[in-house]
């Protein structure tokens, strides 16, 4: 299955960009599934475990911490605020928003500096 793009045009040049375009959705159930077929692990057993994980992950982020999964990448909260001249002026006011902030986890051979994903390198990518 490839990840599916549309062209689409700039709204301030005469330019035109790729967009990925979502091609379904897969929620916990499915993905319990799926791994209840590849392994001797029972759906209720995974679910339960993914249940819990994200807990523990939402604990660690909202006490500052990034939270690094091997294979898959790192999260870290991240804040979206005004800017002020003086730091003095800074206010709590200023922060509008908290986000979750994603980086996949790479590994960089030592002799080429090549990064090497682990869950985009092999992408096959079609526009449409």
């Amino acid at each position: 299955m490839a990840i599916q793009c549309t062209l689409e045009k700039s709204r301030t040049e005469e330019k035109y960009f790729a967009r990925t375009r979502k091609t379904g959705k897969v929620g916990m159930n499915e993905i319990a599934e799926e791994i209840q077929r590849n392994c001797s692990a029972k759906c209720s057993d995974v679910t339960l475990v993914l249940t819990e994980l994200m807990d523990v992950i939402r604990d660690h982020l909202l006490n500052g911490e990034e939270v690094t999964i091997d294979g898959l990448g790192s999260f870290h909260v991240g804040v979206t605020s005004d800017s002020v001249v003086n730091p003095a002026d800074f206010k709590h006011s200023n922060i509008h928003g908290v986000h979750l902030k994603f980086r996949e986890d790479a590994k960089r051979d030592a002799m080429t500096w090549k990064l090497t994903r682990s869950l985009t390198d092999d992408a096959i990518i079609e526009i449409r």
